[in-house]
């Protein structure tokens, strides 16, 4: 049987206006911005929200909060290692807490966030494919904030969160990679001379050569101008 979801249209309604940011210059921090206001509006009960990303190091961070009661909450469960937005990444599942005085999984998180005037929460995973990239959550202050209604919902709020979020960075990664061409015709000179040097040194092509320097560039986080100076560079004999 279907589950019937109040605010599925008000949620549609969420994303068909966030959606018209790719047609601007918004970045990454301001659509995660916009998702967690979003993911706020949604839901009912909800006393805060917040996003978590979760590099492929498992580096944590709340990449946005809607205040700073959410950032420490979410700053207990990456200093314990435990708690309800990393078991959402962890599993790929959605987590939901009725009461944290009551649940049994993550006892020291549990009063921290007690402390906080918490009790209650749900966490959904970004899912890109078999990857998650993090969580969105929500919090509530009395304990049954949300039931299982709730967790479908933020599922579903999760999902295209994930598009949306995906667009944005493949967006501003190519204009990253534009700004690198521009530059790189503007010093193609020296990159040249840098593809020749690792065309002579390990007998690549052309095409490899080129696509070797840029791969040191995005790795370094430096201009293809300044990796193919320090190979040219590196390879002159001293004076």
């Amino acid at each position: 049987m279907a589950v019937k979801l109040p605010l599925a249209d008000e949620l549609a309604a969420i994303f068909a206006r966030a959606s018209e940011l790719l047609l601007t210059d918004e970045t990454v921090s301001r659509a995660l911005e916009l998702i967690t206001a979003a993911a706020e509006l949604a839901v009912p009960g909800a006393a805060g929200a917040g996003v978590t990303l979760i590099d492929a190091d498992g580096r944590k961070h709340t990449a946005s909060a809607s205040s700073r009661m959410v950032q420490v909450a979410d700053e207990r469960q990456y200093e314990l290692g435990q708690g309800p937005c990393l078991l959402a990444w962890a599993s790929g599942e959605p987590v939901l807490v009725s009461d944290v005085l009551h649940d049994r999984r993550w006892p020291e998180w549990a009063c921290a966030a007690a402390e906080l005037g918490l009790r209650s929460s749900v966490s959904a995973p970004l899912l890109a494919g078999e990857s998650a990239l993090g969580s969105v959550k929500i919090y509530g202050r009395p304990e049954n904030s949300f039931d299982h209604t709730t967790v479908r919902l933020l599922e579903l709020f999760a999902a295209q969160a994930t598009i949306f979020l995906i667009n944005v960075q493949a967006r501003e990664s190519a204009r990253t990679l534009s700004e690198d061409l521009r530059d790189a015709l503007a010093h193609r000179e020296i990159i040249a001379v840098a593809k020749g040097i690792l065309m002579a040194r390990h007998g690549l092509d052309e095409d490899t050569a080129m696509q070797d320097l840029l791969m040191e560039s995005r790795r370094a986080r430096r201009s293809l101008r300044d990796v193919s100076s320090e190979l040219v560079s590196s390879t002159q004999p001293p004076r």
